[in-house]
């Protein structure tokens, strides 16, 4: 086996801190050093390497096509670096994270989950904003984005975690107030919440041969979110997705008068940068989220590949 070129590590340090984050000063500061010390650790690695990694002008350095291509394939080594030797010491790490998902995912999944993670890396601050953005992290404002579905996009990684089946759910009240309800057949006649994105009642009454009688009245809403609550606050029954509400049945918000689900269906995907991939903080919440999306499925078969890897 041939033996590893590798250059000086304090070297590698000061010239990935200092393309980072596109100044010498910024990297001292990071470091615990001086500009100078940054300077000639830089100086060191371009003369090892016999490269120019940085164009040095009168009052700025810019880095050279070279430089770019180095820092690409160096941070996430330093990266994966540091997320194995905390693992390794059983250290803790801290950072921000800044997600962003749908309202529903935030209230009916995540936050009722999130005081595990926080227990998990206490010094990790999350932050969290809600909404239905496309998948865009140019602007360099947020690590993952939980969103609905799975297309590919280029440059970011995208892992659908999340599959569930969809069962008839209505409030407790609601339930009382309609005590003729005690088939799925008597649903025909009751008042059905629609949700605008993906309404699947016409595909839960096929499950009993019924699809061409489903009653094509009934409020319509223009997400999960809204149906759910629509339906905790007796407005009729509402379809939900069962991997979401497990809070909300076993709290008794919502009720499922029957059992009759429809068929598995991908609803969750996480996406992050491919590029930072291996931040120890990105890694860590994906991972949680997989694990605990796994724990929790009746279905985790769905996803095989990915979810086999979630619980190595």
């Amino acid at each position: 086996m041939a033996h590893r070129k590798l250059p000086p590590f304090p070297a590698l340090r000061a010239f990935e801190a200092a393309a980072r984050l596109g100044s010498f000063k910024q990297a001292a500061e990071e470091l615990c050093v001086t500009p100078s010390a940054i300077s000639h650790q830089v100086r060191t690695l371009e003369a090892w390497l016999d490269r120019a990694l940085f164009l040095r002008g009168v009052r700025q350095v810019e880095m050279t096509e070279q430089g770019r291509s180095y820092l690409a394939q160096l941070t996430p080594i330093l990266d994966m670096l540091d997320a194995s030797t905390r693992a390794v010491s059983g250290q803790s790490f801290s950072g921000k994270l800044r997600l962003k998902m749908t309202e529903g995912f935030s209230k009916r999944w995540l936050i009722p989950r999130l005081p595990r993670f926080l227990a998990a890396y206490p010094d990790v601050d999350v932050s969290i904003e809600t909404g239905l953005p496309p998948i865009d992290f140019r602007n360099g404002a947020l690590d993952l984005i939980v969103h609905w579905g799975d297309d590919p996009v280029p440059g970011v990684i995208v892992e659908p975690f999340m599959s569930s089946t969809r069962v008839p759910v209505c409030s407790a009240a609601f339930l009382q107030a309609n005590p003729d309800l005690r088939s799925p057949e008597d649903l025909l006649r009751k008042t059905l919440i629609r949700d605008e994105v993906a309404d699947g009642w016409r595909e839960w009454f096929a499950l009993i041969d019924r699809a061409p009688d489903c009653p094509a009245s009934g409020p319509i809403f223009a997400h999960c979110e809204l149906t759910m609550s629509a339906a905790e606050n007796d407005l009729g029954v509402a379809l939900g997705y069962k991997a979401m509400i497990t809070t909300s049945l076993d709290a008794g918000d919502l009720v499922a008068p029957f059992a009759l689900e429809s068929p598995t269906r991908t609803i969750y995907s996480v996406a992050y940068e491919e590029a930072r991939s291996t931040e120890p903080v990105i890694v860590a919440f994906r991972d949680w989220l997989f694990e605990t999306s796994l724990r929790e499925s009746d279905v985790a078969d769905t996803f095989d590949p990915v979810m086999q890897r979630a619980a190595q």
